[in-house]
This record gives C-alpha cells, structure tokens and sequence, in this order.
C-alpha cells in the first residue's frame, strides 16, 4: 500500500508546473558539442524544454535540433551561433541561421504533437508486493505493447530457481499458468486481443524459505494506435532527433517497451549523454 500511494503521489508531482515556470515552446532532440543558454530553466541537454525567449548560444563544431511542441515543426542549427526560442520558431541572432523542416511526425496523414513533460512523467504504479521480496520486472509492466504474442523478462533474485508464471485477463480468470525455468517467457500458444487489458505475476521461493514475487499490468494496443505506431516508425539510418522524437512521442502512448529499445540504442550511440543512459535503463 505505501509503494502504491507513493508512486501515486510521485506521478501527481511530477504533472504539476512548477510554480514561476514559464511554459515550454520547444524540446531539444540533438546536440553535439558545446552550448549554453540563458532565460530557460536547467542546462541545455537532449529532452530539455526550452522556454519562450531562450537565448542559446552555440560554439564552433556544435550542433543543436530541436521540434517545436505547438506546430511540430524542426529546426537545426550550427555553431558558432547564437539563436532565440520565440514562441512561434528559432530565431537566429548572430553566426549560422537556423535551418527549418516539417515535423519528423508526420504519418497517416496527420502530424503528432508531444505534449510537454511527456517523458518525466513516465511513471507508473508497481503492484508487487514488499520491495525486499520483489522480482523486478523488466518489460510488459505498465505499458501498451505491440505485440500480440509477447515476451515477459524479469531479473532473477537469486541464481537457479523455478518461477511459477500466471497470466490473467481484466476479469480476473487465468490464461496460462506454468512453471518457468528461465527468467522469460514468451505466449506461443495464444494471441493477445487488441485493446484488452492484463496482468502477469511471477513467483519464486528461494532457499531462505521467502515468497519472491513481481505482478505487472500492461494493455495490448489497437489497430489504430497499432497503425500510427507503424505510418510514424523512423526508417533505418534516421537521424537522432527523429528517432528521440519518435521514442518519446511512444512514451506518451504508453508504448514504453516499444519506446525503450530506441533509448538503449541511443544511448549505445551516445554512451556520454547522462540522460538517454538513464532512459534505457528505465
């Protein structure tokens, strides 16, 4: 109940503004070398909101891009360079301007907006039980998922043990329950329905005689979101800021699995970015 009413109250900080903070017009989505900025809260950093007014100044060899939250729209730029964040575009002030293109959001005929905060308020309730029991779940816990045969991963608490693993739809009956040897498990023998809801639990009884337990809720998405997912994908080869912008545009569908393959790629890609490095450990 405690880690229940905790992430509860962590999710309700998190969506509300912080008092005096003006609101975000743009999100960066790359940046190489160096770069500062003034009139905008915290350092300059891939997924930092920058506010209306901004002045971000760039030095030789740099590189910044970032999408517009209202319009969609993107702008790169490189230094040496100074630019301003109005509310309605990139500004450039002295050096190299800033070149514009339409949103790498665009498919099905209709452009994607990312809603401000969309990523550090990724938070969700854990079910499990108490923290010194508990299997951490690794995927398929408080997300949508793509995939209709799904793979569940855990962390096991202790090497060789056998878990029991029970799958449940929203009305409370069991799908598949089986021992599991490994610490995965994929449905082969049945399809997840679209739009439906569930919930997984895997248990573990070590040799300390303690219950070890994990329980995750997770959703399957609909064909349309299914579709959008798959008319907005990045092609082979895109770069970094649309594959950013694409990650978290899945965060704010819930699609959060789907969304943490590209942070673990990106961060493979950016091994010196401190965020994405947390991203993809999420």
């Amino acid at each position: 109940m405690w880690q229940t009413a905790t992430a509860a109250c962590l999710l309700f900080l998190l969506a509300v503004p912080v008092a005096g903070r003006a609101e975000p017009v743009a999100m960066v989505t790359d940046l190489t070398g160096k770069v500062s900025a003034s009139g905008t809260a915290g350092g300059v950093t891939i997924l930092a909101e920058i506010e209306a007014d901004a002045r971000v100044v760039l030095e030789p060899g740099a590189r910044l891009v970032a999408i517009y939250l209202k319009s969609g729209d993107e702008y790169s730029v490189a230094g040496p360079a100074q630019v301003q964040f109005g509310r309605d575009g990139l500004r450039g002030v002295s050096g190299a301007k800033p070149v514009k293109r339409a949103s790498p959001l665009v498919g099905g005929n209709q452009d994607i907006r990312i809603r401000p905060g969309v990523v550090t308020q990724a938070a969700f309730v854990m079910r499990s039980g108490r923290s010194a029991n508990r299997i951490t779940l690794l995927a398929m816990s408080g997300t949508k998922t793509l995939e209709s045969n799904p793979e569940f991963r855990w962390q096991a608490p202790a090497p060789g043990l056998k878990y029991r693993f029970e799958l449940t739809d929203d009305g409370g009956r069991t799908l598949v329950e089986t021992e599991v040897e490994a610490t995965s498990f994929t449905l082969s023998s049945m399809r997840l329905k679209e739009g439906a809801s569930y919930t997984w639990e895997v248990s573990a009884r070590p040799q300390d005689g303690r219950t070890h337990l994990g329980v995750g809720d997770f959703s399957v998405a609909s064909a349309e979101l299914r579709a959008r997912a798959a008319a907005l994908r990045p092609a082979p080869g895109a770069p970094v800021s649309t594959r950013v912008a694409y990650a978290a545009w899945l965060t704010q569908v819930e699609l959060r699995d789907e969304a943490r393959k590209y942070w673990q790629a990106l961060a493979a890609e950016r091994p010196e970015d401190a965020r994405l490095r947390a991203l993809a450990r999420q």
